[in-house]
């Protein structure tokens, strides 16, 4: 039996389906922004990019303060990290990152007791963290992010960016996409729990240059803070080298 909607139940309905068309709308342009730039970097490429290998670098001015070298199989989740801890043990850690399982080593030696699950955790935030900056533009169509078209920005030179938004429940960027060449060239982050009244953190792109077909930036400067984050013996293949996952 087909029932008739009551007047405020017809407005709440019709509300709904104008919210949802307007949402709709507006994510289609945000979706072709963050395809577009996708596509220029990496299009069919970034579907056969499954192992990764780099040295996350931090520096400060002209001090290197974090160097992790790390290998990482997109496709099962393997993943190799070694680097030094907060006690300054020098760790090195095979884990899956998918099930946040592995063996640890401290100093050469195996360890299986609570240092081991420390150690894991530890590895895992370098993942997290690591592949984000390596990977930050290629991650804009990925699930669980809402994009938004915040319109244009241009400069005195005549140079024109498209500004794209991406929230997340941790944080929220925006992406500065060349309108030209449809590189991301600035990364804005602002991150959950930052104070309103604080500016989001503003990361230059420099020296793109593509690794298997993939475009990626190996420098990028943290504007303000004399910060340098670099992206140092980049290896990408459609294939992973025998041994890269052993001790």
């Amino acid at each position: 039996m087909i029932r008739c909607l009551t007047m405020p139940k017809l407005v709440t309905f019709l509300l709904t389906l104008l919210i949802a068309a307007t949402a709709a709308a507006q994510q289609k342009p945000a979706d072709e922004l963050a395809r577009r730039a996708i596509d220029v970097m990496a299009g069919p490429a970034w579907e056969k990019a499954r192992y990764f290998e780099f040295n996350f670098v931090v520096e400060h001015g002209k001090t290197r303060s974090i160097a992790v070298p790390q290998r990482w199989d997109r496709t099962t989740g393997q993943y190799r990290v070694t680097g030094r801890d907060a006690k300054q043990n020098d760790f090195v850690v095979v884990m899956n990152v998918n099930t946040q399982k592995g063996r640890v080593w401290l100093n050469g030696e195996e360890v299986t007791d609570a240092r081991r699950d420390d150690t894991l955790g530890l590895a895992y935030k370098r993942f997290l963290n690591d592949t984000y900056w390596l990977l930050m533009p290629l991650r804009m169509l990925d699930a669980g992010i809402v994009r938004e078209a915040v319109g244009e920005r241009t400069d005195s030179c005549g140079r024109t960016w498209d500004l794209l938004k991406l929230t997340t429940a941790a944080d929220t960027a925006w992406a500065w996409i060349n309108r030209d060449s449809g590189l991301v060239e600035e990364w804005d982050m602002r991150v959950q729990g930052t104070p309103a009244e604080q500016p989001p953190v503003e990361v230059m792109f420099h020296d793109y240059g593509r690794y298997a077909g993939v475009l990626i930036s190996t420098r990028r400067e943290v504007r303000n803070s004399n910060q340098t984050i670099l992206i140092e013996n980049l290896k990408i293949s459609s294939d992973v080298p025998k041994g890269a996952f052993d001790k």
